[in-house]
């Protein structure tokens, strides 16, 4: 639907356009300048100013014309405005405005002129998203509304929505939503990140929502959800939007038969508490096994599933003299699948999962000077994140080789478990230097009790 606009409003968008194309009124006059907004030409009766070589415009002119709502603050001399979903505060004589909680700044501050707020003009455009033309052969101006999404083609509906607490010992809680037919992948669907309050949005296109969907609420202190709620982005995309209590790096997967959703929110980081059931359990996840190929130094001077498993097992040792449960996902040398590996973590009720790995660099079959420790957290994972700083504090200095830090991947096995996961790189087999520590069981003991230590000290530090 074509909005009119108002003769002042022609006005500071033909300044947005001198802005914008870097044109100021000292170069050209308006006088033989035509304004076609939105197919419409119009007349203007208000003209806008130039200050330090930027247009100033009317806020309420500019916003109202638009169909905004402006409210102004005359104590502490603020102007508000609202415009669709776009919250903008301007402070007189302030060079920094604020949209939707986010600061930007202005060429030039807002001030007042006549007993009217007046703002850059470019500012204006630029945070409304409005198109402008220009025609040279006819002097004409042109500004259109952004154009109207194209309505996906519909494909069928959203035919549920359900949620999976988790608790303050699960990291995640996952929002499943159900469709009635296959989504092909990514291009079906979007999600996008918002602010102010912090929400999550996820974009179903093609699709409608079932008329039996209703919005659902959270009363768990503990979950990162405040509210669940869905509603219809445009004809035929439903839109599902998570209200957060904290903002947070969720993950989306599709299934494999494409007609199920998940987003996966990692447990509010304020209310882990590890002794909530009165005990402490932890999962350790010796990397590889036996047959796994490749996984051996140069010449088979050592195999890295020997590795994982001595060091695991003198983890074990020690956590259970911490009085710590410990429950390892492989007790022989074979080598479970990823899923097989995360599946029994994730049934264990554990606190936290620690995969112990040794590093390769190459091909495996020569020697290289890639060396030392690093330790890996999934990606958006804040509890994974300080499980790993405990881990690394307490390694060094005393490991005695070099400190890689931490870092983050989208590994299976910390992407795909419902606690706080790190996973563990102590050195690299293919370094000459290295692979004779990590063969040494003197060393081995000292890697275990450093983990140990970091261990300990992340889940006392929740007490």
């Amino acid at each position: 639907m074509t909005r009119k606009i108002s003769s002042a409003a022609a006005v500071i968008f033909i300044m947005v356009f001198f802005t914008i194309m870097g044109i100021t009124a000292d170069a050209a006059t308006t006088a033989d300048v035509k304004l076609v907004i939105n197919n419409e030409q119009v007349s203007a009766d208000v003209m806008p100013y130039i200050q330090d070589g930027r247009t100033l415009v009317p806020a309420r002119a500019v916003f109202e014309a638009l169909g905004g709502k402006v409210t102004w603050d005359e104590i502490n001399y603020i102007v508000t405005v609202e415009y669709d979903s776009t919250t903008v505060i301007l402070k007189i004589n302030d060079k920094t405005a604020e949209v939707n909680g986010e600061n930007k700044t202005l060429d030039v501050p807002a001030t007042i002129n006549n007993s009217r707020t007046v703002i850059p003009a470019r500012f204006v455009a630029e945070e409304l998203g409005f198109l402008v033309g220009w025609d040279e052969s006819t002097r004409t101006v042109t500004i259109k509304s952004p154009e109207t999404p194209v309505v996906p083609e519909f494909k069928g509906y959203v035919t549920g929505i359900s949620v999976e607490e988790g608790n303050s010992k699960t990291e995640n809680t996952v929002v499943t939503v159900q469709l009635s037919e296959a989504l092909k992948g990514t291009e079906d669907y979007s999600t996008t990140m918002l602010s102010s309050p912090d929400r999550f949005a996820l974009d179903v296109k093609g699709f409608q929502l079932d008329s039996k969907i209703s919005d659902l609420d959270y009363e768990r202190k503990d979950s990162p959800l405040s509210t669940v709620r869905t509603g219809i982005y445009n004809e035929n995309t439903v839109r599902v939007v998570c209200d957060l209590k904290e903002a947070s790096n969720p993950s989306v997967n599709l299934s494999p038969d494409g007609k199920t959703l998940t987003i996966t929110f990692p447990t509010l980081s304020t209310y882990f508490n590890p002794m909530e059931d009165g005990k402490l359990v932890v999962v350790l996840d010796a990397g590889h096994g036996e047959a796994t190929a490749g996984k051996q130094s140069p010449g088979g001077l050592m195999k890295e599933y020997e590795f994982n498993r001595a060091v695991a097992a003198k983890m074990k040792t020690y956590l259970e003299a911490e009085g710590i449960e410990v429950l390892l996902t492989v007790n022989d040398d074979s080598d479970p699948s990823l899923a097989d590996r995360c599946e029994s973590a994730n049934n264990s009720d554990a606190d936290i999962f620690v995969s112990i790995h040794a590093n390769a660099f190459g091909s495996g079959k020569d020697w290289t000077s890639a060396n030392g420790w690093e330790i890996y957290h999934y990606q958006g994972s804040v509890l994974g994140n300080q499980l790993a700083k405990s881990i690394t504090n307490a390694n060094f200095p005393g490991l005695g080789i070099l400190n890689r830090g931490i870092k983050t991947a989208n590994f299976y096995v910390i992407k795909n478990t419902y606690m706080p996961a790190v996973l563990i790189e102590h050195g690299f087999f293919t370094n000459i230097d290295e692979v004779e520590l990590l063969r040494s069981d003197e060393w081995r003991d000292k890697a275990a009790r450093y983990n140990t230590q970091g261990i300990v000290n992340f889940l006392r530090s929740f007490n």
